[in-house]
């Protein structure tokens, strides 16, 4: 008699969710609704562990696990993947992560200066430099305040992107 497969707890179900955002762990995806993928399968391991569940559109989790058509090592770099950039990066680096994919090379992103802390992590590991010394003026105040930076990845960080969107390692 074959062991029936037991349903994903609620709990681990929903850790998994979150780490993925609630959407696709696949990057150039991000799709919503989402399921609960076994990166190896349940009939091989038997058992549910948030290091082997990965969160999954419908139709990718159909491709990984039907059709074959998603390398398991690739699913293994998304999951790691979402690790270090949870454990490390804030969420508006994460996002500049998801947007810059299409952006072309040098592209000029306006930061206000009262969130820079949020893009900090992106600064220190030399993903993201400054621009520009741009400065918007405030009616009324004599000489301007400057309200606003404009920064650019790096051939690093232009870098890091394209390997988080071809589901390489991020780390060397």
């Amino acid at each position: 008699m074959t062991q029936q497969r037991p349903p994903v707890p609620a709990a681990l179900a929903r850790a998994v969710k979150e780490e993925a955002g609630f959407a696709c762990a696949i990057p150039t995806c991000r799709m919503t609704p989402v399921e609960i993928a076994h990166i190896e399968s349940w009939s091989t391991v038997r058992q549910h562990t948030f290091d082997n569940l990965i969160a999954l559109c419908p139709n990718h989790h159909t491709r990984y696990d039907v059709e074959k058509r998603i390398p398991r090592a690739s699913m293994l770099n998304y999951k790691t993947n979402l690790a270090l950039l949870n454990g490390r990066y804030s969420t508006l680096e994460r996002r500049l992560i998801e947007q810059a994919v299409d952006w072309p090379p040098n592209t000029e992103i306006p930061i206000h200066i009262g969130v820079r802390i949020l893009i900090s992590r992106f600064l220190d590991d030399g993903l993201l430099a400054e621009a520009d010394d741009l400065q918007y003026q405030i009616t009324g105040f004599e000489g301007g305040i400057k309200t606003t930076e404009l920064y650019r990845f790096t051939e690093k960080g232009r870098e890091f992107v394209r390997r988080w969107k071809d589901a390489e390692p991020l780390t060397d």
